[in-house]
């Protein structure tokens, strides 16, 4: 009864955003170019698709390839005031932003700003760029992009949701049409995998799937364990992201592989600063790397080390696509 007493709010969000994107991708509001290419990876709902590893493992690909890729990021949450921010470890998350911040530390240069065009012309001042990475930028058209990644969460993907506030669509789901591909994520959390590769592929846009690799854990002081560390131990688990079911059935799956011991589960609210988070100092904690930057003076605090992977088919496509543009 809820949702159906916002369903007017929706329909009239929905006709904000389409008039937002029309007023783009029509010319009646130019976008601005930078002078290198522009990637975007973003999705159609509000957090929780998994948008950041995947932004991540695209920068070390190109820095593998020795190029210079730069994020460019809002800085979701952050509590400075600057306009510009040119992310680095002397930095914290609170002024960067939690995600920029763990960006930072996996030695991937990050400008931080509402307007990211003015970040990569300020950046472009002062250093060399080979390609930017718009990080959660499908809704960000001021900024002309080459390549558009749309994020999709295969245990919500998008087809299965509604606009906001019934929802957590940022606009129609029709608008995938405006992405060059769709990655994948949480695929084999799927149950009815044939249902969803049918309807995917209603889309008729290329897709690709992603899957994480763990390395171990890792504490606050950036030491890494093996996953063995925890065998026999018990551990409770807690997360502040926008998809936390889906975090906390990954750990539960590889307590059973590694033999360790869940006490509980925590769920807190995405991009939350744990203030109010007092937790036992005997006890043994284990969370994402994203939770852990905003822990650092806790010793019995763990994260899990993983990244995303992305299939050698994918960026082959990419780079088909980004040097035939311009």
């Amino acid at each position: 009864m809820f949702r159906k007493f916002l369903y007017p709010v929706s329909i009239l969000y929905g006709f904000g955003a389409i008039f937002r994107r029309f007023f783009y991708e029509s010319g009646l509001k130019k976008k601005k170019y930078l002078p290198k290419k522009v990637i975007s990876v973003g999705n159609l709902s509000v957090g929780g698709s998994g948008k950041t590893p995947i932004t991540i493992e695209i920068a070390q690909y190109f820095q593998e390839k020795s190029l210079k890729p730069v994020v460019l990021s809002r800085g979701y949450k952050r509590k400075s005031k600057e306009n510009t921010i040119f992310c680095n470890e002397n930095n914290n998350w609170q002024e960067c932003g939690d995600e920029p911040y763990l960006m930072t530390l996996k030695g991937i240069k990050v400008v931080v700003g509402k307007d990211r065009y003015k970040s990569g012309v300020h950046l472009l001042e002062k250093d060399t760029v080979d390609i930017f990475i718009l990080d959660d930028g499908f809704q960000h058209f001021q900024l002309f992009r080459d390549f558009d990644i749309l994020v999709v969460d295969a245990t919500k993907p998008f087809w299965e949701d509604s606009l906001l506030p019934t929802g957590t669509l940022r606009e129609p789901k029709y608008f995938c049409k405006y992405a060059d591909c769709f990655v994948v994520n949480r695929f084999e959390f799927v149950e009815d995998k044939e249902k969803f590769l049918k309807t995917i592929q209603k889309y008729k846009k290329p897709f690709f799937f992603s899957h994480s690799k763990f390395y171990g854990i890792i504490d606050t002081q950036g030491t890494n364990y093996d996953m063995d560390f925890l065998k026999n131990k018990t551990v409770i688990v807690f997360s502040g992201l926008g998809n936390n079911r889906q975090f906390f059935h990954s750990v539960r799956k590889l307590a059973k592989e590694y033999s360790f011991n869940i006490e509980s589960e925590i769920s807190f609210s995405d991009h939350y600063d744990y203030k109010n988070f007092f937790p036992e100092k005997d006890k043994i904690y284990l969370t994402t790397e994203k939770d852990l930057v905003k822990l650092k003076n806790h010793k019995n605090m763990y994260a899990l080390n993983y990244k995303t992977v992305l299939p050698k088919e994918f960026y082959n496509f990419m780079e088909e696509k980004l040097w035939k543009i311009r």
